[in-house]
Parts: C-alpha cells; sequence; structure tokens
C-alpha cells in the first residue's frame, strides 16, 4: 500500500482549480443557449426582402375576341298595368249625401247611378214640372196652328203662343242640367274602385267622391329611348311578360316627342288578358331594327373618359387604348363600331383600373 501525503496547501489549491473550470463550463453552456436564443429570433423576425419597384407586375384580365355582325337588339322595360279607363268622379255643386247605390268593388253598367245629394228629389220635381209646361204648351201651339191656318186667329196671338213655347223648353233644360248635377253616374261600364264618402257627409265639386275603373282591358305604360321608338308602329304586337304569363298586347299610342327631362317617350300598350290584373308589374320586349356591321361588346368593357368611350386591345402582352363609337345599348351590351376590327382581342371589363401600356396576362377562364 502506497499512502499519497499532500500538504494542505496544495489541497486548497486544487480545489481552487475545479472551481474555475467548473463556471467556465456553465458560462460557455450559457453562451451557447444565448446564441441559439438570438439566431431562432432572427429567422423568425427577419425582414421582408424590399419589392423591385423597376419591375412591374402584370395584370390578369379577361379578354373576347371581337366578331363583326348584323345585330337585332332586343331591349325590355318594365312598368305596372292599370286598367284601359279611369275615372275620378266629382259632383258639380255642393250639398248633402243622401244615398249611396253601388258599394265599392261593384260592377256597374254604363249610365246607371252611383250616388245622390238630398237635393236630388227637389230638383227632379222642378224638372218634371218644368217639362210638362213645356209639353202643354207644345200642345196648344199646335192647337193654334190649327186656327191659323183656318185663319180664325190672329197673327200676334200664334207669335206669343210660340214665343211662350221657346221660353218653357229653355227652362225644362236648365231645370235637367240642374237636376243632372244632384247625381252621379257612370260614364262607361266598369266596377267602382272607390267611394270616398259616405250618407250624409257634405261634398264640394272639388271633392273626388268616387273611382270608376273598367278592368276589361288593360294597359302598361312604358319610357322608352329614340331608338326605340324608330322601328315602332301603332297596332303592332308587342310581348309582354308578367307573373310568369307571357302574352301579346298591342301598341295603341306613342308620344313622338321626347320629355324634356329623361329624353324618353312614353308608350301605351292595350292588353286583353283576364289572367292578368291592375297593378302586376310587367315586362314589354321590343326587337329593335338591324344593325349592320357593328361589333357587341359587354358594357363593363367600355371605359368613358372625358365624355369620350374607349375599349383596350391586348397587342402581345401590352394594352392599347381605342375610341369607339356606341351605336345602342340592350341588357348589358353595347353595340359599337370605330376603331378597332374583327378579332381584335378586348379586355371584357375591370377597365377602370387599367391604362394603355400596361402588362397584363390573359386569364385561362
Amino acid at each position: 500500500m502506497v499512502v499519497l501525503y499532500c500538504s494542505n496547501e496544495e489541497i486548497l489549491n486544487k480545489l481552487k482549480s475545479y472551481k474555475i473550470l467548473k463556471n467556465q463550463g456553465q458560462l460557455s453552456i450559457l453562451a451557447l443557449v444565448v446564441f441559439l436564443s438570438v439566431s431562432v429570433l432572427l429567422v423568425v423576425f427577419q425582414p421582408e426582402p424590399e419589392a423591385n419597384v423597376n419591375k412591374p407586375i402584370p395584370v390578369v384580365v379577361n379578354a373576347v375576341k371581337l366578331q363583326m355582325q348584323s345585330i337585332s337588339p332586343i331591349v325590355d322595360y318594365t312598368g305596372r298595368l292599370e286598367p284601359s279607363k279611369k275615372a275620378e268622379l266629382k259632383f258639380e255643386i255642393s250639398g248633402r249625401l243622401a244615398k249611396k247605390l253601388v258599394q265599392p268593388g261593384e260592377y256597374i253598367k254604363s249610365g246607371k247611378k252611383i250616388l245622390i245629394l238630398e237635393e236630388y228629389y227637389i230638383y227632379k220635381k222642378l224638372y218634371e214640372l218644368a217639362k210638362k209646361n213645356y209639353e202643354l204648351q207644345t200642345k196648344e201651339v199646335e192647337r193654334m196652328a190649327v186656327l191659323d191656318k183656318k185663319s180664325l186667329l190672329s197673327k200676334s196671338q200664334y207669335d206669343k203662343t210660340i214665343q211662350k213655347q221657346i221660353e218653357l223648353e229653355s227652362k225644362m233644360y236648365r231645370s235637367r242640367q240642374d237636376f243632372h248635377k244632384t247625381f252621379i253616374k257612370a260614364n262607361f261600364s266598369g266596377v267602382i274602385n272607390e267611394i270616398n264618402v259616405d250618407e250624409g257627409d257634405v261634398v264640394s265639386p272639388n271633392n273626388i267622391v268616387a273611382n270608376l275603373i273598367d278592368t276589361s282591358a288593360l294597359d302598361l305604360y312604358v319610357e322608352v329611348r329614340r331608338d326605340v321608338i324608330e322601328g315602332l308602329k301603332l297596332d303592332m304586337d308587342i310581348e309582354i311578360l308578367s307573373n310568369k304569363i307571357i302574352t301579346k298586347g298591342k301598341l295603341i299610342s306613342f308620344q313622338t316627342s321626347p320629355n324634356l327631362e329623361t329624353y324618353t317617350h312614353l308608350l301605351r300598350i292595350r292588353i286583353n288578358d283576364n289572367r292578368l290584373r291592375s297593378g302586376m308589374l310587367a315586362k314589354a320586349k321590343f326587337i329593335l331594327p338591324k344593325i349592320e356591321k357593328s361589333f357587341g361588346v359587354p358594357v363593363a368593357s367600355v371605359l368613358s373618359d372625358n365624355g369620350k368611350k374607349f375599349v383596350f386591345i391586348i397587342n402581345g402582352k401590352k394594352l392599347q387604348k381605342k375610341e369607339i363609337n356606341i351605336l345602342t345599348r340592350f341588357d348589358e351590351i353595347y353595340v359599337i363600331n370605330g376603331n378597332v376590327k374583327s378579332n381584335d382581342l378586348i379586355v371584357t371589363k375591370d377597365v377602370s383600373s387599367l391604362s394603355e401600356g400596361q402588362d397584363i396576362l390573359i386569364s385561362k377562364q
């Protein structure tokens, strides 16, 4: 057995060396952890690369080839169906309503009474008396004429009798006019749509007391552009669509001069179809005159700039701006001509964000 002897001083020096080596190891591990953490953070939060502003990014566009053709545009205009005849009824004199002879919704024939005033009975009696007096005087004139022929009567007596007859006739007509003002009658056969007064109410000539409508036929009013009326003729058939019902109507009138505010022309189409009702929305279809040698393009493909119209032609991978003329429009199609030709490839939408010379890619859809 070998026994090693070390002094106390040597043992202390060895312990100090061991502690130093241990501290250095811990520092090395800590430094490594910090280095790895910083590296991870740099990777995660590294700045994005700067865009290359010198190289424009091509825009993807939709395109279509132009094809010259003869186009017969079809346009639709919508309106509301109305009764072919409507009347707002008023009394010609003031008075108190005595009786309603019909109720709203009832059908009434032309000439039948609808409303009468309390004054009706008085004026009726006065008219009957005036008529009776005139009839009696007429018989007297006939009797006097016989006596005059036999020279049994002086000329002055006969003339006075005729003069009296004229006066009574005039009085009878005035009495009849006054009597007719005490009631309202239907001036055409139809349905009482509304009555605005009740028995006992006071009425005046300014009050609309009832509405009469004729629903045996319906009218459709629509306002159209000038190019639509150029191909129209009175009594021509117009296709009408309402509530999934397809029928025919006849053009009975149209306004030749435009409205000064809207520059449109009012049309009236008469429809006889028991399946339709007043108040329903209806659509009228018009076929416009054929336009020869023109192009039809989507409305979204046309750019408006300073009062002029343009389309973008695709030339290689660049855009070229071409001015055009718009001949007409139907639905979502412009009929155009101008500085374009067949097989030109044009952009079909989102043209407001494009500019001439811009790089593009054509969508495959």
